[in-house]
C-alpha cells in the first residue's frame, strides 16, 4: 500500500471555494460596516449641529421675543450662522418655535431639524423653554 502525501485536486477545490465563499462574506460586512460608520458619524454631526442651535436659543436674552426672533429661520454653512456651522457644507438647520400661553402656563416649545442630502432621514430635536417668573 502506497502512501498518501499531500491533497487531492478535490480537497484543493472545496478550499478554494470555501476561502472565496469566505473572502466574499468578509467584504460584504466591511461595505456594510463603512457605511454604517458613515451614516454614524453624519448624524451625529447633525444632531451637534442641532443642540448648538437650541443652546444658543436657550441663550437668548428676552424671553418675550423668541418666537419673533427664531421661528421660520433657516441657516446653512454659507451663511451667518448662530452659531456658527462652518466645515458642514449641505447642512441645513431650520428652526420652528411656537408659545403656548394660558392663565396657568407660559412656554416656548423650540424645534430644530437639520437635513443634508448624506442623511437618510432628517434629524430634529426639542426642547422646551418656559418663562422665568
Amino acid at each position: 500500500m502506497r502512501l498518501r502525501r499531500g491533497m487531492t485536486i478535490i480537497e484543493v477545490l472545496f478550499a478554494i471555494v470555501i476561502l472565496a465563499g469566505v473572502m466574499l462574506a468578509m467584504s460584504r460586512f466591511g461595505q456594510a460596516f463603512t457605511r454604517a460608520a458613515r451614516d454614524a458619524a453624519n448624524i451625529a454631526v447633525a444632531s451637534d449641529l442641532a443642540t448648538a442651535r437650541i443652546e444658543a436659543i436657550r441663550g437668548h436674552a428676552t424671553y418675550g421675543t423668541l418666537v419673533s426672533t427664531f421661528n421660520g429661520t433657516s441657516e446653512t454653512s454659507a451663511g451667518a450662522a448662530n452659531p456658527p456651522m462652518t466645515g458642514h457644507t449641505g447642512y441645513v438647520r431650520t428652526t420652528a418655535a411656537t408659545r403656548t400661553q394660558s392663565d396657568t402656563t407660559d412656554f416656548v416649545t423650540i424645534t430644530v431639524t437639520v437635513t443634508a442630502p448624506v442623511l437618510s432621514r432628517a434629524v430634529r430635536k426639542t426642547a422646551v423653554i418656559a418663562a422665568f417668573r
